[in-house]
């Protein structure tokens, strides 16, 4: 073998090119079949009543957010929610003006200012920064839970 290596000559092998006759699928990122799975939810619970480019940047959105959780059950939660199909949904707005008007910030009635929301958004965004170490495989963080809850809506 020294002798091969000192004269240049080194032992050749045969390879032959694996060739594939059929040209490979695009693979989808984990993020666009995330995306996918949600249009395809969304039009299911919808009967077909939507519009699939707004439908994509809502799960564009949400992917960000709740990107851990199955699609399909983002996409039912996200429905029932945007429809009042779930009769005890309160808004978030809502939460904070009754907040505001026990602790004396506003009056019964009266809307809080952008300025006030903008405050409790970001007043829970803080929160749910100081949760995100605590994660769950499945679940996400408890940071993420709580911008589910309390954080704006990203669309």
């Amino acid at each position: 073998m020294e002798s091969a290596i000192a004269s240049g000559s080194l032992p050749v092998t045969s390879v032959t090119p694996e060739i594939s006759l059929v040209p490979p699928a695009p693979k989808r990122s984990g993020r666009q079949e995330w995306i996918s799975r949600y249009i395809e939810e969304s039009h299911a619970i919808s009967n077909g009543e939507i519009d699939i480019e707004i439908t994509s940047i809502e799960g564009d959105a949400l992917q960000r957010v709740v990107g851990h959780r199955l699609p399909e059950e983002v996409a039912r939660q996200h429905f029932n929610s945007y429809t009042g199909a779930d009769s005890g949904f309160i808004r978030v707005e809502e939460k904070f003006q009754a907040l505001a008007v026990r602790v004396g910030i506003t009056k019964d009635g009266q809307p809080l200012s952008k300025e006030m929301l903008d405050f409790a958004y970001g007043v829970a965004t803080l929160c749910a920064c100081a949760a995100d170490r605590f994660r769950d495989a499945r679940e996400g963080s408890a940071g993420d839970h709580i911008r589910g809850l309390y954080g704006p809506v990203p669309f």
